[in-house]
């Protein structure tokens, strides 16, 4: 599978507390962030596919 990239932009105070949380938990960000991109897009599918059911 090809990996695509998404570049973003927050403030250095909210990368550093994401990054403190990140390390506190033993998790990676990126994969934190993938997690929640992936859940977002799932539930998204299955509202619409709940949607054109009716």
């Amino acid at each position: 599978m090809k990996r695509e990239q998404i570049n973003i932009r927050i403030s250095k105070e909210l990368k550093e507390e994401f990054y403190s949380y990140c390390k506190k938990d033993h998790l990676k960000p990126s994969r934190l962030i993938r997690d929640w991109i992936k859940t977002t897009v799932e539930t998204d599918r299955m509202k619409n596919n709940h949607l054109n059911l009716k």
